[in-house]
C-alpha cells in the first residue's frame, strides 16, 4: 500500500469556503439564541409557578391578608380593630370588626383585578392617618395601586377624586 500525496485544489468539497463557513456559524449562532430564549422563558414559568406556590403557603388562597390597630378611641390594645383584606378570584373585599366584635362587621368592597392571574393578587392592607385628621385610615394596596378608605364616623369609606386631589396638593405631589 502506497501512500501519496497531492495538494488539494479549492472547490474539491475537502474544505468549506468561507462563505459556506460563515452561513454555517451565523446559523449556530441562532440556534443557540433561539435555545437562550427558549430556556428564558421556561425559566419565567417555574419561578411565577414557584412564586404561586409561596403565595399559596404564605397568605391561602383565596388570598387573604389580616392586621390589627388601635383606630377608633373605642379600641383597646386587647381589643383592637381587626381587617381582613380578601381576594376572592379577582374581586377585593376588605372586612373590618372594629373593636374585634363581629357584630359591628363591616363589609367593604374594593377593586376587581383583570388579567388572567388577577385571582393570585394580594392586597396589602395598613393602617396610616393619610388626611392628618388624627384618625388611622385604611391603605389596600394591590399590585403598587392604593385604594384608601378614610376613617369617619367610626367606620371607612372611600376617598373621593376630590379629597386625593386635595391630598396630592397639600403634599406638593
Amino acid at each position: 500500500m502506497a501512500v501519496v500525496s497531492r495538494p488539494l485544489k479549492p472547490g474539491d468539497g475537502s474544505r468549506p469556503s468561507a462563505q459556506a463557513w460563515w452561513h454555517a456559524r451565523v446559523l449556530t449562532i441562532i440556534v443557540y439564541g433561539l435555545a437562550l430564549v427558549a430556556l428564558l422563558v421556561l425559566l419565567q414559568q417555574v419561578a411565577t409557578w414557584g412564586q404561586r406556590r409561596v403565595d399559596d403557603l404564605r397568605y391561602g388562597f383565596p388570598r387573604t391578608v389580616q392586621i390589627e390597630g388601635v383606630v377608633s378611641p373605642s379600641d383597646t390594645p386587647q381589643t383592637p380593630t381587626h381587617v381582613i383584606a380578601l381576594n376572592l378570584r379577582g374581586q377585593v373585599s376588605v372586612l373590618v370588626l372594629p373593636g374585634s366584635d363581629a357584630s359591628k362587621l363591616q363589609t367593604l368592597a374594593g377593586p376587581y383585578i383583570v388579567g388572567s392571574d388577577g385571582a393570585y393578587a394580594v392586597p396589602q392592607p395598613s393602617l396610616k392617618d393619610v388626611n392628618d385628621d388624627g384618625r388611622a385610615d385604611l391603605l389596600v394596596n394591590i399590585r403598587g395601586e392604593t385604594v384608601v378608605y378614610v376613617h369617619e364616623n367610626g367606620t371607612f369609606r372611600l376617598m373621593t377624586p376630590e379629597e386625593r386631589a386635595a391630598l396630592g396638593a397639600s403634599s406638593g405631589t
